[in-house]
């Protein structure tokens, strides 16, 4: 069954760090007058400029990551009460917003793959681990704001060992699912950090096997 282009951002997989009480979150904070939308999947990055120690959405090329964002809190101007969102509209804020991000830097994530990179040539039977141990890059995406979900896909893989992401495993199951034919287009992808704040050494991976 052919994998269907809906990108959905980074998702926590289970099958690395992220148990109670924490599940792998920190707060962290977003600056009130930070006009760009953050939506939950999408990859955060240091404000480099702050002393603050705030965070905004990443931009394709981030070496270095704060996390993957997955909500927030704030105080809504308009609506003079606190509010808990998916996602961080980029404005109505009085104060700093206390965003939600995962950043253990055993973390997993499930993310789509982009058109061409990520699946396999051939079938299952033929099926390599070529694919896996490649560091990735991603692509932000669209956000959606009924939902709150990113639109960020994986995208760009390469030697470059500074780059974001690494590939941990493609998912294959359950069969017939879209996402988990890795012998076609925009097939789901097992990443963990490879570049992010607690795990940077510009170096490569520190012990994602």
């Amino acid at each position: 069954m052919a994998n269907t282009n809906a990108p959905f951002g980074f998702l926590q997989y289970y099958g690395g760090a992220g148990g109670a009480p924490t599940f792998a979150q920190s707060c962290r904070r977003v600056a009130s007058g930070d006009t760009t939308a953050i939506f939950t999947g999408d990859p955060v990055m240091p404000v480099v400029s702050s002393a603050n120690g705030y965070i905004t959405q990443a931009a394709q090329g981030t070496t270095t990551l704060a996390g993957v964002f997955v909500g927030c809190k704030y105080l809504s101007t308009s609506q003079k009460r606190t509010v808990w969102s998916r996602y961080w509209p980029g404005s109505d804020a009085t104060g700093d917003v206390e965003a939600y991000v995962i950043d253990d830097p055993n973390a997993r994530f499930v993310v789509m793959g982009d058109s061409t990179t990520f699946n396999i040539t051939g079938s299952l039977t033929t099926y390599t681990s070529s694919k896996v141990g490649q560091y990735a890059d991603f692509t932000i995406g669209s956000g959606n704001t009924s939902t709150g979900s990113s639109g960020a896909f994986l995208s760009g893989p390469a030697t470059t060992v500074t780059l974001p992401f690494i590939v941990v495993d493609l998912v294959t199951s359950p069969p017939g699912a879209s996402g988990a034919d890795p012998t076609t287009a925009y097939n789901w992808v097992v990443v963990g950090f490879n570049n992010e704040i607690w795990r940077s050494n510009g170096a490569g991976p520190t012990g994602i096997s």
